[in-house]
């Protein structure tokens, strides 16, 4: 095979290196970019996307807290979002007071964020 003697040409062999694992290693920097399962499978060849997703889908620890990071900011914006309509709605809060709360939820945001962030990495 072509890669087996590029392999020996260029003296690679003591890497352990395989041209399954390329295969791999190019789905799975493919999938953290966001590229198109349907993409990705058409790339390698495969009949099934499910092939695609279940067997050349590693996930590494920092792919997941990306994943749930987004998903925390959206839910925080959206929770956001509700409790200023709540104070407008209860409160007829001026502008300044609505800036105000703003400031104060980021603040919040940004406390809560970190103290995650903090408790991920133990």
């Amino acid at each position: 095979m072509i890669f087996d003697r590029f392999i020996k040409r260029h003296n690679l062999g003591k890497y352990n290196i395989h041209f399954h694992g390329l295969r791999h290693t190019f789905s799975n920097m493919l999938f953290e970019m966001n590229e198109n399962p349907k993409v990705i499978q058409q790339l390698l060849g495969h009949r099934d996307v499910k092939t695609t997703i279940t067997v050349y889908n590693s996930v590494n620890s920092d792919y997941v807290k990306e994943a749930t990071d987004r998903l925390n900011t959206k839910i925080q914006e959206n929770q956001k979002t509700k409790e200023l309509k709540k104070y407008e709605y209860n409160n007829n809060m001026t502008d300044e007071e609505i800036e105000e709360r703003i400031q104060e939820l980021e603040r919040l945001q940004e406390q809560k964020k970190r103290k995650k962030e903090k408790d991920f990495e133990m």
